[in-house]
């Protein structure tokens, strides 16, 4: 059975890690990548286009992604603190948060939605993902969501 995960990190990150075909989180800890296991999905939220531009809102999800392997590795042996994991990418279309606030039970616990948003990597409902996801996923013809 899998499980769902969101992730909190900037735009442009997403668009790095999608690009090279794995996934890093809250700046590379290994903890968080250890609960997660092949089969597993992950929906990235964006608060920001830039990571050293916190004024560069997003609020956006911006990604969804797989996991592949039960594999964590180090990024390579100069930065061993930093923690990886192979994930398969889904085309998206980025959507802002707040159209999605009173539909799914994670964002609906808070008074103030962003709220939701604090931790960087948590587990979400499989209906709240499934809910974004449709909203978001880009269907083709070489890949099937089967969540």
């Amino acid at each position: 059975m899998s499980t769902y995960w969101l992730t909190v990190t900037a735009q442009e990150w997403v668009k790095v890690v999608q690009e090279k075909g794995y996934t890093q989180v809250n700046m590379g800890p290994k903890a968080p990548l250890d609960k997660m296991s092949q089969g597993d999905w992950i929906l990235y939220y964006s608060p920001t286009i830039f990571h050293q531009k916190p004024n560069s809102i997003c609020q956006k999800f911006t990604g969804i992604s797989s996991v592949i392997d039960n594999n964590v590795y180090p990024q390579n042996a100069k930065k061993p603190q930093l923690w990886r994991r192979n994930v398969e990418f889904f085309h998206s279309m980025p959507k802002h948060a707040h159209l999605f606030h009173q539909y799914v039970d994670f964002l609906k616990e808070y008074e103030h939605w962003i709220d939701a948003f604090f931790q960087p990597v948590f587990e979400i409902s499989r209906n709240d993902f499934i809910f974004i996801a449709e909203q978001i996923i880009i269907p083709t013809e070489e890949k099937c969501l089967l969540y």
